[in-house]
């Protein structure tokens, strides 16, 4: 394997060579060639049972790989984190990981790290320091700044290095997180596996540089080249950049040259590369250079070699048979894993009285203290803010331009709590969220402000496939408490994208619950429970209610989720109404009410979890439903509402359900376009009407 001359590499990027054996490390260099081995077979006797039909999936195997992560693996300590990908085996394996349970999980069995949730693609085991092989291309980057920020903030002594490949080099989310990393010094080495292959593409065909590692200049961190299958040439740059982190000066780039001896995946037909190229690259193969070289040295010996071949060999015997008995799922259990279980206490604390300060939100008032009080919507969220992280120290919040932002609500924040605890972002929604997933992942709770709820398409992989999944594909091991605090709506003249409500998007996946206030009371009292929550909660207030008042009691408690809040009594007509919608709604009843009709509107507060009772029981009352949303008809929240009236409350419905929402058409800067496509009061009550059969 040819390694760059210094001389054809910036200032700042450097080769890594592969330092003398030193006979006083013959133990540690007999445990390092074995750690080899066992990644080695492991992978060799997977390749097996995935021919025979054992292992359902895809399998990607880490043969010809194996010193990268085992070099690393030997700079870390226990209690460092690791970020890995779907070529993850090996470093589960370097760190720690139980052979058995490995096996039971790639056979998805029940006793497997995931419990069979998570497969080759996403194989976890906490204990030994993971933060999960991720099956997204870049997402682990994402993440691993998150441990970092995590240790930083805690003053601990833990490094995180982070795994990925040559490929995941060209997205986004890698630079991101390099920038981000690099801007907060945090301590994270980014170790980039080059094997030369994109999938099934090779490098040059992908990427405009020939060295990964040039990278890091970009981004004023060190860069490293290093032989990848010399497993003393991998830990030497290891321990260089694992040192520098523990320093505290910040992250490093390693690019370690290796090359996969397998396909990208089994079963791989390797059009793109030739027979004479794979076998010229096996004479390069770690295992076998590593154990020439002990032997030359006098430090290892053909009968050792034979011993730890049959000690590898009877622990792989007993790995797969403990897989192969173990049980499979039950079906019962397809429902585990996909919220923490509730601890009580968001109940508890908020029946909480006495004994606690005032500045935490929790006390009695004084004598004198009126019992309400007026607050805007803004206010109420910067109340809540600065309470749950008076109370709660792991409480931080993330997001671009803190000190100011655009509707100044995280400003007061910012000035009360100071920059460590409220810290300003580049302009990189997966960076702040991917960081906010790690961050919640080991220790904090985050809290991401997006700047506008248009804005989350830029940031839909870590909510989705990592916030909104990880607890369940890691069978449980993992929580994920953190808030992602958006403002959505139109009413601003700001065009077709800084004016969408997208709520209805996020109630389609599994794993996050989606929070809309209506009140600055409820505002208060969720934002706090979202922050207390140990689940991803998308938190989505509209801007125009960060500017309307509202009564606030003198003491905010958490408010369930779950739990709608009728606003309005009513016999005739049930309105469901969401968000800045439940305030137009209101204003429609009253105005029909002097037309006789008599409306009750319910505010659900939450779309996730949603509170079906509540709804269900006002329609039987009334016969009529119509529901209210900001968000286009189609697919929106009030067809999921009148389904489920539909399904279990039909008999009682005396007309059918009418869905009031925005048109099926971008918002328009013009503002008197944009008003014809919000729903206003006149449309919400010519609905009313409709529903009643008064319709003009």
């Amino acid at each position: 394997m040819s390694l760059p001359h210094p001389k054809d590499l910036p200032p700042g990027v450097t080769v890594v060579p592969s330092p003398a054996l030193d006979p006083g490390e013959a133990e540690t260099f007999a445990g390092l060639y074995r750690d080899m081995l066992r990644i080695r077979r492991f992978e060799e006797r997977v390749a097996e049972h995935y021919a025979e039909g054992h292992i359902p999936g895809f399998v990607h195997l880490y043969i010809g790989q194996e010193a990268c992560a085992v070099g690393a693996a030997a700079a870390m300590r226990p209690g460092d984190w690791f970020a890995s990908y779907h070529r993850g085996h090996g470093h589960h394996l370097a760190r720690g990981a139980r052979m058995d349970r490995m096996f039971a999980e790639l056979f998805a069995r029940e006793d497997g790290y995931c419990r069979g949730r998570g497969g080759c693609l996403h194989i976890t085991d906490t204990s030994v320091g993971s933060l999960g092989a991720n099956g997204i291309v870049a997402s682990g980057i994402i993440i691993a700044n998150g441990a970092g920020l995590t240790a930083k903030l805690k003053g601990e002594d833990r490094v995180t290095v982070c795994f990925f490949g040559e490929g995941a080099s060209n997205q986004g989310k890698f630079h991101e997180a390099l920038n981000l990393a690099a801007v907060w010094k945090l301590p994270v080495v980014f170790f980039c596996e080059n094997n030369g292959y994109g999938e099934s593409s090779p490098q040059p065909w992908t990427t405009s540089v020939e060295h990964i590692a040039v990278r890091a200049v970009a981004y004023g961190m060190p860069g490293m080249v290093v032989d990848g299958n010399d497993v003393l040439a991998v830990r030497e740059a290891a321990r260089q950049a694992v040192s520098r982190a523990r320093a505290g000066e910040g992250p490093s780039l390693i690019e370690a040259k290796t090359y996969r001896l397998r396909g990208h995946f089994e079963g791989d037909p390797e059009t793109y590369r030739t027979p004479e190229e794979i076998a010229a690259r096996e004479a390069e193969c770690p295992l076998r250079r590593f154990r020439e070289r002990l032997v030359a040295a006098g430090l290892w010996t053909a009968e050792k070699d034979e011993a730890l071949e049959a000690e590898v060999a009877a622990e792989l015997d007993q790995a797969v048979a403990f897989a192969l008995e173990s049980p499979e799922p039950s079906p019962e259990t397809l429902t585990d894993d996909i919220w923490a279980p509730r601890d009580g206490s968001v109940e508890a604390e908020a029946s909480h009285a006495g004994g606690a300060s005032e500045r935490l939100g929790t006390a009695e008032p004084r004598p004198g203290t009126p019992e309400r009080r007026l607050a805007t919507g803004l206010e109420a969220v910067q109340e809540a803010l600065i309470e749950e992280m008076r109370r709660d120290p792991t409480v931080v919040m993330l997001g671009q331009d803190m000190h100011q932002g655009v509707y100044g609500v995280s400003t007061v924040v910012y000035d009360t709590m100071g920059p460590e605890r409220v810290r300003p972002t580049p302009i990189s929604e997966n960076a702040m969220v991917g960081c906010a997933v790690g961050a919640a992942m080991t220790g904090l709770r985050p809290v991401v402000e997006i700047m506008f709820a248009d804005f989350l398409m830029e940031c839909m992989d870590p909510i989705v496939n990592q916030a909104a999944k990880l607890r369940y594909m890691t069978g449980g091991q993992v929580r994920l408490p953190m808030v992602v605090r958006v403002p959505g709506g139109a009413g601003f003249a700001a065009g077709a994208q800084h004016s969408q409500c997208l709520e209805a998007l996020f109630t389609h996946v599994p794993g996050l619950k989606v929070v809309c206030p209506s009140t600055p009371a409820d505002t208060k009292g969720l934002l706090k429970t979202a922050i207390r929550d140990d689940n991803p909660v998308m938190f989505i207030e509209h801007k125009a209610l960060y500017y309307e008042g509202g009564e606030m009691p003198a003491i905010s408690e958490p408010i369930p989720f779950g739990k709608a809040d009728v606003k309005r009594e009513g016999s005739d007509v049930t309105v469901v109404a969401v968000s800045a919608m439940v305030t137009r709604a209101l204003r429609a009843a009253e105005t029909l009410a002097a037309e006789g009709v008599n409306v009750e509107v319910v505010d659900p507060r939450t779309l996730v979890p949603l509170d079906k009772e509540t709804i269900i029981e006002s329609v039987k009352k009334t016969g009529r439903l119509v529901t209210v949303e900001e968000g286009s008809l189609t697919g929106g929240v009030g067809a999921e509402i009148a389904a489920i009236v539909a399904a279990e409350a039909i008999d009682y419905l005396d007309a059918p359900v009418v869905r009031v929402a925005a048109l099926d058409c971008p918002v328009p800067f013009n503002p008197v376009l944009e008003d014809l496509v919000v729903p206003s009061e006149e449309r919400i009550a010519e609905a009313i009407r409709g529903v009643l059969g008064r319709a003009g």
